[in-house]
């Protein structure tokens, strides 16, 4: 029977939630390396979320933070350096005064490889939060199948970030950074798992 009560409760709990993963994300995420222990931790805690396993997420967060974050630590190191070498390319190419076509061509080629690799990406923060210890390698070569495989979820997840990114950018400052501190990127690690739940076999929660 339909309880219009109950409903209001759980969606003032689950954004609750989210609003607390958030804060935490963003603080731990701070000394920037951090980062990929973070988005781990953060899949781990909004999977079961999804599944309406366990609570208290937030200590659920702190003690997944500092376990088993090296394969996610180390693969997210490789994506600072992706994403230097990226801004200093573009930098390159606007000293050198490149335009027209040549332009165009390797600013296709640049947005072309960030997205395979953010496709990648959170397909190997997802599988890195499974109760398994696969290792760098294995999860990263599981991650690169998945992504091709399930290529529909990839785009899905892929438009969940396009349209957090969007949406603090084009926020006034005085409202886009408030955004990221209480809602942005656990909302958006929760949209994406979402979106992927079915092809990691997860049945969401009533």
């Amino acid at each position: 029977m339909f309880n219009p009560e109950s409903r209001f409760m759980s969606a003032f709990t689950l954004l609750a939630d989210i609003v607390i993963l958030n804060m935490l994300i963003v603080c731990s995420s701070l000394p920037i390396v951090t980062g990929g222990a973070a988005l781990r931790a953060a899949n781990v805690v909004v999977g079961d979320m999804l599944q309406g396993i366990g609570s208290r997420y937030g200590l659920q967060y702190l003690r997944e933070f500092r376990n088993q974050a090296r394969p996610a630590t180390l693969w997210w190191l490789a994506l600072l350096v992706a994403a230097a070498v990226l801004v200093y390319q573009q930098w390159v190419l606007f000293q050198a005064g490149v335009d027209g076509t040549a332009l165009f061509a390797l600013q296709a080629l640049a947005l072309s490889g960030a997205m395979i690799l953010a496709g990648i990406s959170v397909w190997f923060f997802a599988l890195e939060s499974l109760p398994t210890d696969d290792g760098l390698q294995t999860s990263l070569t599981r991650a690169v199948v998945l992504a091709f495989k399930h290529l529909m979820h990839t785009l899905g997840a892929l438009a969940v970030l396009w349209l957090g990114i969007s949406l603090v950018w084009f926020l006034p400052l005085a409202w886009a950074v408030p955004a990221v501190f209480f809602f942005v990127p656990a909302l958006c690690v929760y949209l994406v798992r979402l979106v992927l739940a079915e092809p990691l076999g997860q049945k969401l929660g009533e």
